[in-house]
């Protein structure tokens, strides 16, 4: 065997191989003789038809099989000999078999980018931490109370200024076709004229009434006209929120008074506030990482990321009780491409930066994390029966890899410089706006358009500009190489009431593409 590389990018190569024609004949025979018996060849016996004969009738599967068969064997010697290492599967994009001759054929495939690490150590970063103040404290209590509220009943029945009304509707727009609206509920205010039409109806009445649209309606399509509705009361509750005191903290879980509730609300919300600080600061870090260490990465592995992006939401889609197969996935793909180069990019420029530092987890570390999610989900199973089994999914490797991710995030915090930015609610919400803008590719000043810095974008005459690509931030949390969907080992939610004073953002992963079963690991 002789093997020739040839380089076409940095991720992509192309390995020729040849094969001499003593092996390639010996292979034909190998395959011929196995396919003599299974074939039925009018004449012959089963296994007595002539060489000749299934060399013409079965040239195609014949030749087909010699191929794989070569390919399979010299494809990844030869790659490795010529001192390259496969990540994805070979694409053949020449081929040369005759049986007695040489056999040639020509494969692409990528390998693992070469990262030239940035200067990491020394990072100035700015770390955005939302302040929780009593307002902060209040403000999620009154969420506590509002998530508790009960509806109940109403003993007479009739529906009343205030109360909860679930109820059919039939409407008919003047000059239009009528439609129905099954099991609306309405918070009845009698100030509004619809409304006011069902104040007295009892559960299981039906009224009908008319009623006409001003000529200055929102909805220019039915302002002026008459409408004709017929609606069937189907349900009446009052809503009873509960007063914030000792008892309701008693409601809420484990707290001798309100005291103590309001002391875990404020505990959680500052825990929550740290952890959204930290997300964001890796975030940043990264970002800041990523441009200074611009590299091609493997379209193979990007292509392998979308494949995960997709199976999410087809699940996602699947959930939501809509049919996966309705949806545009190539559409989707286009859409999802730039997360999922970044994605591919983070997982790399990670791994340089652990390999380079010798950052690892030790088994006893994966051990424990795993012993905590027994702990916390009341797992009795053996441990080394559950270990096994997350073995076999490929769920450790996944745990292992998680835990490295954070091992390489914090030790980048330990070298940076870092300062903090207390930001009260406004601030706060301002700043998880820009961030959602700049995700979804929105303009945010004149600056990103390319003319002078300040101002909205938006507004401006001229419109937004043309193109600008969404930049998420996701990563499958994974330091190795496999395949394995499930991820069973995460931190349990705590006992005390969950704090919402700030959506808290995902830290990103060591996102390493995944590869598939034949590619040679990193």
């Amino acid at each position: 065997m002789v093997a020739t590389l040839h380089h076409q990018s940095p991720t992509r190569k192309a390995v020729e191989v040849t094969v001499p024609a003593a092996e390639v004949a010996a292979l034909f025979n190998t395959v011929v003789a196995k396919i003599a018996p299974q074939v039925r060849i009018p004449g012959f016996r089963p296994g007595k038809a002539p060489r000749p004969v299934l060399m013409q009738k079965y040239a195609r599967e014949i030749q087909s099989d010699v191929a794989q068969q070569l390919v399979e064997k010299h494809f990844w010697k030869a790659a490795q000999e010529a001192g390259a290492l496969p990540i994805s599967h070979p694409s053949l994009e020449k081929l040369d078999l005759k049986e007695g001759a040489d056999a040639m054929f020509r494969a692409h495939f990528d390998v693992a980018p070469q990262v030239e690490l940035p200067d990491y150590k020394n990072l100035v970063l700015t770390k955005r931490k939302r302040i929780i103040d009593t307002a902060a404290v209040e403000e999620n209590l009154e969420s506590l109370r509002q998530r508790a509220t009960k509806f109940l009943p109403v003993d007479d029945g009739a529906v009343a200024d205030g109360l909860i009304a679930t109820c059919d509707i039939r409407v008919k727009p003047q000059g239009l076709k009528a439609q129905s609206y099954k099991d609306q509920v309405l918070n009845i205010d009698a100030s509004r004229p619809f409304d006011a039409e069902l104040i007295g109806l009892k559960v299981d009445e039906k009224k009908t009434f008319n009623l006409t649209h001003p000529d200055d309606d929102n909805n220019k399509v039915l302002a002026g006209k008459t409408l004709a509705y017929e609606v069937h009361v189907k349900d009446i509750r009052q809503k009873e929120v509960p007063v914030l005191g000792d008892e309701f903290a008693k409601d809420m879980g484990p707290f001798e008074n309100f005291e103590a509730l309001k002391a875990a609300v404020q505990k959680d919300l500052e825990e929550a506030s740290e952890r959204d600080a930290i997300a964001r600061l890796h975030t940043v870090m990264l970002d800041t990482l990523l441009d200074a260490a611009p590299f091609e990465v493997p379209q193979s592995m990007v292509g392998l990321q979308l494949d995960d992006y997709c199976q999410e939401f087809a699940q996602h889609v699947a959930r939501q009780g809509m049919d996966p197969k309705k949806v545009n996935w190539e559409a989707y793909r286009q859409y999802r491409k730039n997360d999922a180069e970044r994605a591919v990019r983070s997982g790399y420029l990670l791994q340089s930066i652990g390999n380079t530092e010798a950052i690892e987890v030790p088994e006893e570390d994966i051990d424990a994390e795993i012993r905590t999610y027994m702990t916390e989900n009341q797992i009795l199973q053996p441990f080394e029966a559950f270990k096994a089994e997350l073995d076999k999914r490929g769920n450790t490797t996944e745990i292992k890899g998680r835990l490295r991710t954070d091992r390489i995030f914090n030790h980048l915090l330990t070298t940076a410089t870092i300062t903090e930015e207390l930001l009260d609610k406004a601030a706060f919400e301002a700043l998880v706006e820009l961030e959602r803008k700049r995700e979804a590719g929105i303009p945010v000043n004149r600056f990103d358009a390319g003319g002078l810095e300040g101002g909205d974008l938006e507004g401006q005459e001229g419109g937004e500009p043309a193109a600008v690509a969404p930049a998420h931030v996701h990563g499958p949390d994974c330091d190795h190489d496999h395949e394995a969907e499930e991820k069973p080992v995460k931190k349990a939610a705590k006992k005390a009431p969950k704090a919402e004073a700030a959506p808290e953002a995902e830290a990103p992963a060591e996102e390493k593409p995944k590869a598939k079963k034949a590619a040679a690991k990193k």
